[in-house]
């Protein structure tokens, strides 16, 4: 009998427990969530990233200028955007100025000059990347 009042006594525990539980705040700004109003004040009065970072220096938190920027944006619930890791695929034309003054687009893709080459070779936009290492080609030499 007293097995089930004792298995009933820790189970009521546990659960009171699991009531109890607040997770632990998150590593990724542990040393800037405490000080969030203050850093939100400060920037919403205008101070810049560069005055917020060396005001946290004086109570011995050293961050960059960059986490404190991430920080707000997450903060504020603004969404970033994603940094750009390759290049667009469309090329640009180069402007060169013209005696005039006016600016005239210059085509970035100029045509093989033999007629053998033109046959065999394709405008780059039109041409599959070879995976693997760049090697000349003796005909293009």
């Amino acid at each position: 009998m007293s097995d089930n009042t004792d298995i009933a006594a820790r189970t009521q525990r546990f659960r009171d427990a699991v009531r109890a539980f607040t997770p632990p705040p998150p590593m990724r700004y542990a040393k800037l969530m405490p000080l969030k109003d203050g850093i939100i004040e400060l920037r919403e009065k205008g101070a810049s990233l560069r005055l917020i970072r060396e005001l946290l220096a004086t109570v011995n938190v050293s961050v960059s200028i960059d986490t404190i920027a991430r920080f707000l944006a997450e903060v504020n619930g603004e969404i970033n955007a994603e940094r750009r890791t390759k290049k667009s695929g469309r090329r640009r034309q180069i402007a060169s100025k013209a005696s005039d003054g006016q600016s005239t687009p210059v085509p970035t893709f100029t045509e093989p000059s033999s007629p053998r080459q033109s046959s065999s070779l394709s405008p780059p936009s039109e041409r599959q990347r070879i995976r693997g290492p760049r090697i000349a080609d003796p005909h293009n030499l």
